[in-house]
């Protein structure tokens, strides 16, 4: 799996402060989260009530070199929308 973190600067129509993604080796986003400016997470994706930001877009492979870490990626998962831990969703 690939980890990386999208901000503004990265895809100009991201209205929050960051976007994390975890995609598979060939392109496919399997899960994102996104980070509010309160520093807090707001979204989780894959959800049955919200398409998530790439949608069913496959990225290029050539663009695809992880910029954060599984870790960092899986603590901000678990801690869920708002801080309230995924298991509260």
């Amino acid at each position: 799996m690939i980890y990386m973190k999208w901000t503004p600067c990265d895809l100009v129509t991201l209205d929050k402060e960051a976007l994390y993604t975890e995609v598979d080796e060939d392109g496919w986003v399997q899960r994102e989260l996104s980070i509010d400016t309160d520093g807090l997470v707001k979204q989780l994706v894959p959800s049955a009530s919200r398409p998530g930001w790439f949608g069913l877009t496959r990225l290029s492979l050539i663009m695809l070199e992880s910029n954060v870490s599984k870790a960092e990626f899986e603590t901000l998962w678990e801690e869920g929308p708002d801080g309230l831990g995924t298991t509260q969703q």
